[in-house]
C-alpha cells in the first residue's frame, strides 16, 4: 500500500512538471520584464545622444556666426554687437541660451614682430554675452599659431563656452562645460570698435 501511495504521488509529480513545461501563460510578461530595462536605456541614451549633438551643432555655428558678422565690418559699434547677440538667441532656439558665455577678442599683431599679438579694442565698445569674462585691452594674446597672422595684421577671435546639462541623467553624468573657438581675418585690414581707425597705443 505504501508503495502504491508512492507511485500515486509520484505519477502526480510527473504530470504536474509536464504540464508546467507546456503551460506558456506570463512567458510574454516575464521576457517584457527582462527586456523593458535594456530598451528604456536604449531610449535614454538616443534621446540624450540626439540632443547633445543638435546642441553643440547649435552651439558651433553661434561661435562662427558672431565671428564672421564682426569680421564683415569695418567699423563696429557696441549697439552693433549687442544687435548681432539678438540673432544668437534664434540661432540657439529651443535648446536656451541660459549658459551660453561669448567673448570677442580683437587681436593685432606688433607692427614689426608678428610674435607679440595684443588685444587692441576697449572692453566697452565689445559687451560680452552671458556674462562672459573679458581679456582687457592691450592684454597679451599669443595662443593663436605662429603663422597665422603677419606683422601689423587683425583677426577677430570668438571665445565661446556653453554648460551641457543631460536631461534625463543628470544625476549620474554630470554637467559639461563645452567650448570653442572662431578665428577669423577682417574683410577690411580691421575692424575698427574704438572710432580711431584701429590705431592703438598697446605696443608703445
Amino acid at each position: 500500500m505504501t508503495s502504491s501511495i508512492l507511485l500515486r504521488g509520484a505519477h502526480k509529480a510527473i504530470t504536474f512538471c509536464q504540464r508546467l513545461g507546456r503551460d506558456a501563460r506570463g512567458v510574454a510578461a516575464v521576457e517584457f520584464g527582462l527586456i523593458a530595462p535594456v530598451l528604456l536605456i536604449m531610449m535614454v541614451g538616443v534621446i540624450e545622444a540626439t540632443r547633445a549633438v543638435s546642441i553643440d551643432r547649435r552651439f558651433g555655428q553661434v561661435t562662427s556666426l558672431v565671428a564672421d558678422l564682426i569680421a564683415r565690418e569695418e567699423n563696429i559699434s557696441s549697439a552693433d554687437i549687442t544687435s548681432i547677440y539678438g540673432i544668437v538667441d534664434h540661432v540657439m532656439g529651443v535648446w536656451g541660451t541660459d549658459t551660453l558665455k561669448l567673448e570677442i577678442i580683437p587681436v593685432q599683431a606688433h607692427p614689426s614682430d608678428a610674435a607679440i599679438r595684443k588685444v587692441y579694442a576697449a572692453t566697452s565698445n565689445r559687451p560680452s554675452y552671458g556674462g562672459a569674462a573679458q581679456k582687457a585691452q592691450c592684454a597679451d594674446y599669443s595662443t593663436l599659431s605662429a603663422d597665422l597672422m603677419a606683422q601689423g595684421t587683425s583677426v577677430i577671435v570668438v571665445e565661446s563656452k556653453f554648460t551641457f546639462t543631460p536631461l534625463f541623467v543628470d544625476s549620474f553624468i554630470p554637467s559639461q562645460v563645452w567650448e570653442d573657438k572662431a578665428t577669423l581675418t577682417p574683410r577690411n585690414s580691421c575692424v575698427d570698435f574704438d572710432n580711431n581707425n584701429c590705431v592703438t597705443a598697446c605696443f608703445n
